[in-house]
């Protein structure tokens, strides 16, 4: 009775649109085969070159980079409730539309046109996120979101990897469905007018904020995406090196697994200090844990290798969320979350292309070198910020209060 009594005092901590949004996204999650196995489908049955599948994975960066630096300023002008149905539902068709696709041209053309529609969900969720919730409470649900996510990605992988063996097209129309339907529960459910939004706050005409902090903050999230967006190249050194979809599948659900386990504590712990310097941290895990793919060739070491870079994930995720949501003014929120968003689009369109280059010029371990040091260049760009972002961050709470 004391557990359901904590549960029940858990949920209502939360407002109603956080739980939609939190319901919706694991249900998509859950049904999120396509781009986790895209690499690996591409490579292993499509038959195409490294360089074509390079290619065609950097595409999925180029459409984030696009959209999500549209979805900010979209999202505080229309609200997020209608750029996320928006990415949802146009997404759902394009990938429909994908799993029809046949030879190079289509294929990229295809995936283009979902990264450019779904994409614009991302911005939006997390401006959702921080209308909905404040103080500690912020970093505290972002995480239980990315907590969800990973349910999701602890769990489609494995599903993907089984029925790829039967129907790669039902992975596609499944995934279809899913968005489908979270785009219907935001319709009817997800309100309109969440309790700290900021409808009447006055907006500015620039596009692009005039605010060198932020730059230099989007600096660092690109270096430490093209870390960690590398992760895709990983499913064309495992076509290489003989693993299966499955095999494939298993060490990508180590990730998800560890942030079932491990997200909600950490996360957590993260949120009651605040402190910029866990960004920092999380970046150097991150590093070493693609570093220790360098030297990994069984499935158990390319296993611990995902464990120790899924820490740094899962250190920096919350606490960069909260950061960027609080660094403009609230009229400018989606603005920075998108902008910030596309520099890990920008991550996802060259991490592809940079990591197919060094494959073929360096091999396997000098690629995953080059790969590491970029987070670590990202780990020290935090530190050097660290001032200059807690100095922002107190302003912007002194703000709030006048």
């Amino acid at each position: 009775m004391a557990r359901v009594t904590a549960l029940t005092h858990a949920a209502r901590a939360y407002p109603t649109g956080f739980w939609v949004l939190w319901w919706g996204t694991l249900l998509n999650r859950l049904g999120e085969f396509v781009v986790p196995l895209l690499g690996f489908y591409l490579t292993a049955q499509a038959q195409l070159s490294v360089t074509q599948v390079s290619v065609i994975l950097a595409m999925l960066g180029l459409g984030r980079f696009v959209s999500e630096g549209l979805s900010g300023p979209l999202t505080d002008r229309r609200g997020p409730a209608f750029t996320m149905i928006l990415a949802l539902s146009g997404g759902a068709v394009m990938i429909l539309a994908l799993s029809f696709a046949r030879g190079f041209w289509w294929t990229a053309a295809g995936v283009l046109g979902f990264s450019l529609l779904s994409a614009l969900y991302k911005p939006a969720a997390s401006t959702a996120v921080a209308e909905l919730t404040q103080g500690a409470q912020r970093t505290r649900a972002y995480n239980l979101l990315y907590w969800a996510i990973n349910v999701g990605a602890a769990t489609a992988p494995v599903l993907g990897g089984w029925l790829a063996g039967r129907s790669m097209r039902l992975l596609f129309w499944l995934d279809a469905a899913t968005m489908a339907a979270f785009a219907l529960l935001l319709a009817l459910r997800y309100p309109r007018q969440p309790r700290t939004a900021t409808l009447g706050a006055p907006r500015t005409r620039r596009l692009l904020p005039r605010d060198a902090l932020l730059w230099q903050f989007c600096l660092a999230s690109l270096l430490f995406g093209l870390t960690y967006q590398s992760y895709k190249v990983l499913a064309v050194v495992f076509a290489q090196q003989g693993f299966s979809a499955v095999q494939y599948g298993q060490v990508l659900a180590v990730n998800g697994a560890l942030v079932v386990l491990l997200g909600l504590p950490l996360g957590h712990l993260i949120a009651r200090s605040g402190h910029p310097r866990w960004q920092a941290l999380g970046a150097v895990l991150l590093g070493a844990g693609f570093l220790g793919h360098a030297v990994a060739h069984t499935l158990w070491a390319h296993m611990l290798a995902v464990a120790v870079w899924t820490a740094g994930e899962i250190i920096a995720y919350g606490i960069s969320k909260t950061i960027i949501s609080e660094l403009g003014l609230p009229a400018q929120r989606g603005t920075y979350i998108g902008l910030v968003g596309s520099m890990a689009g920008l991550a996802t369109l060259l991490a592809p292309l940079l990591g197919g280059a060094l494959l073929q010029s360096l091999g396997t371990g000098g690629m995953w070198v080059v790969i590491a040091g970029l987070a670590f260049m990202a780990a020290l760009l935090l530190l050097a910020l660290e001032g200059r972002v807690r100095g922002r961050l107190l302003q912007r709470e002194q703000e709030a209060l006048t």
